[in-house]
């Protein structure tokens, strides 16, 4: 899921017949791979964490990416802001209940930095090249919803969207397919958020009668530093129901500017829902002093376009939309995924493919 490729090459003709049964032969076969795998996965980690890859003798704070890091929901590259080349931030899509279940009562990494390896590092292995290193901000702390417990944690972080030319991101909970939602009943009709005489847990076990999974999904506007000791810093909440109520699932965001070279710049804030073909926008504001608003159905620009997704990936692929980006010149990408439901051990499949462009003013999509 690192960033989204900014190039298209001309693809030669093929029989789409043809091209759809070798894929699915080749899926059948992945399929029985990944069920193999899983078997002796336990296995393979365990060596892993007997035999870690030695660490990149560069920057102390970041750590060789084996053994332990799972679940990356989302990416954002970094490109561009002091100390970021090569770097990107991801989230984690851990929820407060999952914290709870831990023995050892640490709770889940929701947001880290990527670095990739320079050609220069070496690590204390002679002739070993510095590889794939990661840092984990484990002291973020999330604010509580009013009226919810939710042990400063997010939940279900599911993607992250730079503001472009600036160290801003928008780090998005997807709002976890309304499960167990805690604004189900006694809703604060202006945001969803819950009656405040009744207090809703998210940390509780499932039977405790104030459990809820889901507290109303948030976006939490954040300032990255990407130098020798890299920071995270949250500077802003907006829930998603200030310009969005009918959320289920957001699974992919994204932020680009419509602004014409040496003009203001004109943001714009798309979106898109778990296993669905329709992009969202509508405007984003920055002002003079960085606080962030994200228009509802009032602003001049808002609405949403469809597409279909092209065979053979409308037959092999079953998440036509897994992650957003804009890049510099205007071209919007995404990425589609087929997964199973066998586990977490695959087959996979992706594609990274262009679905529009941000020009004269609006979405072509």
């Amino acid at each position: 899921m690192f960033a989204l490729v900014a190039a298209v090459h001309a693809a030669p003709a093929f029989d789409a017949v043809a091209e759809l049964e070798a894929a699915k032969i080749e899926i059948a076969k992945l399929r029985e791979e990944a069920l193999s795998f899983k078997a002796v996965a336990s296995e393979r980690e365990a060596l892993f964490s007997s035999s870690p890859i030695p660490e990149p003798m560069v920057t102390p704070s970041f750590k060789s990416v084996q053994p332990g890091v799972f679940d990356i929901s989302g990416m954002a590259y970094l490109g561009g802001i002091v100390g970021g080349d090569g770097k990107f931030l991801a989230v984690h899509d851990a929820k407060p209940k999952e914290d709870s279940d831990l023995s050892s009562g640490d709770p889940k990494t929701r947001v880290s930095m990527f670095m990739l390896p320079k050609k220069e590092e070496k690590d204390a292995t002679e002739g070993l090249e510095g590889g794939l290193m990661h840092l984990e901000f484990t002291d973020l702390a999330f604010p509580d919803p009013p009226g919810i417990i939710t042990g400063h944690r997010s939940t279900d972080l599911e993607s992250v969207a730079r503001i472009p030319g600036t160290n801003l991101v928008l780090l998005c909970e997807s709002g976890n397919s309304a499960d167990d939602a805690c604004n189900a009943t006694r809703a604060d009709p202006k945001h969803g958020l819950p009656d405040p005489t009744w207090r809703y847990d998210a940390t509780a076990s499932k039977t405790d009668p104030t459990f809820c999974e889901t507290p109303p999904p948030r976006i939490y506007v954040s300032e990255v530093t990407a130098g020798e000791k890299p920071t995270v810093t949250i500077k802003q909440e907006i829930y998603w129901t200030e310009f969005y109520p009918g959320w289920v699932n957001v699974e992919a965001t994204a932020v680009g500017n419509l602004g014409q070279p040496g003009a203001p710049d004109v943001y714009v804030f798309l979106w898109a829902e778990r296993e669905s073909t329709t992009i969202h926008y509508t405007e984003l504001k920055l002002d003079a002093n960085r606080i962030v608003s994200i228009v509802g159905p009032n602003g001049y620009m808002h609405g949403n376009k469809s597409f279909n997704l092209p065979p053979p990936m409308s037959q092999t692929l079953n998440r036509p939309i897994v992650s957003l980006d804009v890049d510099d010149s205007g071209g919007i990408y995404a990425a589609a995924a087929y997964d199973n439901d066998v586990g977490d051990f695959g087959p996979y499949n992706s594609a990274v493919y262009k679905i529009g462009e941000l020009a004269g003013g609006s979405v072509d999509i």
